[in-house]
């Protein structure tokens, strides 16, 4: 396996708060790594920085090989993608508009209807709800359209903040499910979770953070073994 993303020291404020402090880690190609912490650890400003959406302050942050761009759309076009937190779709376009607006910076008409199809027999219910306004769709229905949206953009790495927030139990196993084949198709994830028995219980690798810094790294199954370690950090 290569290094796909390489975090290396990463920094990062609000004002005179410091969000990051010094993190580092690594996703390698074919990977489901997890980052975990309480709230306010970090994680989502994290992946912010990742993504370019908010600036570092310090280290540096390589998508294959390369130092990402500082222009979010052009991380995007480089295959690293993100699936946001409370999924953010467009409420006032349809199931279609808003799957559309994620490949708007391809041209390849053919395989983007191809893969329109794909997330419609990944996820039936959005086939169904094609016409329907997304602001019309139920919690479980936004989060599989993000995800459809992401996977539109052909990611090579696709990042998911919380994507289990807020969801009812059978969704939130649906998710995961979906998490995990998407993966088996070639595609490396980085998962952002609050649920950590279940993150752990299907990545590869996963880092915990606390205050801003990893403060613990390791084997998926290993971190979910150690109850010290949960009962520590993830409660």
């Amino acid at each position: 396996m290569s290094t796909l993303l390489n975090v290396q020291n990463i920094t990062a404020a609000y004002g005179g708060i410091q969000a990051l402090r010094g993190v580092s880690l690594q996703v390698e190609e074919g990977e489901i790594v997890a980052v975990l912490g309480a709230n306010g650890a970090g994680k989502s400003t994290l992946l912010k920085c990742i993504s370019s959406v908010m600036k570092t302050t310090g280290g540096s942050v390589e998508f294959m090989g390369k130092p990402v761009s500082k222009k979010p759309y052009e991380v995007v076009e480089a295959g690293l993608v993100q699936v946001p937190e409370a999924r953010q779709i467009f409420t006032k376009l349809t199931v279609y508009e808003n799957l559309r607006i994620g490949s708007n910076f391809r041209k390849d008409t053919a395989a983007i209807k191809e893969d329109i199809e794909r997330v419609y027999s990944i996820f039936p219910r959005l086939k169904e709800r094609e016409k329907q306004y997304g602001g019309l769709l139920s919690g479980g229905e936004q989060q599989m359209l993000a995800i459809g949206r992401g996977l539109m953009a052909r990611p090579k790495l696709l990042m998911f903040d919380e994507p289990s927030l807020g969801l009812a139990p059978v969704i939130v196993q649906q998710v995961f499910d979906v998490i995990k084949e998407i993966n088996k198709e070639g595609i490396s994830v980085m998962l952002i979770e609050q649920n950590a028995q279940k993150a752990l219980g299907i990545c590869n690798h996963a880092y915990i953070m606390q205050t801003g810094k990893v403060v613990a790294h390791g084997k998926g199954k290993d971190l979910l073994a150690d109850e010290s370690m949960v009962s520590a950090y993830l409660g």
